[in-house]
């Protein structure tokens, strides 16, 4: 298993299996829908979901693999429900949730939580283990009444435990750790080259940012330039049902999105924040760029 070391896995209930899966679960599949976004937008981030799942689950990192699973069975099996759209979704499309959760979700997810309960209870035995070792070392040291070889034995033992716990699985201490995206180096300057002919007419460009992951890493391999209309401050796309068809028929994950600023500096405007938040809804990482050619940034 590739596991994953910035995972919040519960590590410091490791004594009580039971309990730590919970946390573990609740904690990983805590999620609210926002009506301000389209039940469209939520079934095309459903998509890249199950896609991201499908590759950890591939890679055999199962921890990955079954928080996606699972937040894909709250949030469609349940959550989407309260949208206010929901009534109106495409009976295509919730075909297609159903087959997915029957036929994928559900089965690798009961699968993969078997595996983790079965990996907690281990490691709560190995931990129990370690403990009674260190009450019989300790006990050991007192009748040979050598506190300074007592002291030493003690930070030894504390050492080997921790390393021993850290090995199987860590915990992360920030709430924010993101994966990695890797931008390629000709990204900015071959979008700055299709937008030319828009920036001398003082107009913006925006393009997609799209991509795979692999090993927990996301690799941007897209800059997907849609249908759109632009001004000098603005620009919104068009025909996103001829985008998203593109995203999904190259299997890709959408990573974020790109834009110039062709008589501005670069900044994120607070439309630009708000159209931003809409990436970071499914992918926290979801990254933004601004372009401002005039000023060289």
């Amino acid at each position: 298993m590739n596991s994953n070391a910035q995972l919040n896995t519960f590590v410091d209930l490791i004594d009580d299996p039971d309990i730590r899966f919970r946390k573990f679960f609740e904690y990983n599949t805590k999620i609210e829908i926002d009506p301000k976004y389209s039940i469209e937008k939520y079934i095309r981030s459903g998509r890249q979901l199950i896609r991201m799942a499908n590759v950890y689950y591939s890679e055999q990192d199962y921890f990955q693999a079954f928080i996606l699973y699972s937040r894909f069975a709250v949030l469609y099996g349940q959550n989407l429900k309260t949208h206010p759209d929901y009534s109106k979704c495409n009976k295509t499309d919730v075909s297609e949730i159903n087959r997915e959760l029957n036929t994928v979700v559900f089965p690798k997810a009961e699968k993969l939580k078997i595996y983790i309960k079965d990996l907690f209870v281990t490691q709560a035995k190995e931990h129990r283990t370690q403990n009674e070792q260190k009450i019989f070392d300790n006990n050991e040291i007192d009748k040979n009444k050598d506190l300074q070889q007592n002291e030493q034995e003690q930070t030894n033992f504390e050492n080997k435990l921790t390393d021993s716990v850290c090995n199987i699985e860590q915990s992360f201490k920030s709430k924010y750790n993101f994966r990695q995206i890797i931008l390629p180096n000709d990204t900015i300057e071959k979008f700055l080259e299709k937008a030319f002919a828009n920036t001398i007419h003082n107009v913006e460009t925006c393009g997609i940012l799209a991509g795979k992951l692999n090993h927990n890493k996301f690799f941007i391999s897209h800059v997907v330039v849609p249908k759109q209309k632009g001004t000098s401050d603005t620009c919104s796309t068009e025909n996103e049902s001829e985008l998203c068809q593109f995203i999904d028929q190259n299997d890709l994950i959408t990573l974020g999105w790109i834009h110039t600023h062709p008589s501005q500096t670069a900044f994120l405007s607070s439309i630009d924040l708000h159209t931003h938040y809409g990436y970071q809804i499914m992918i926290p990482e979801a990254i933004a760029i601004v372009c401002a050619p005039s000023y060289n940034q």
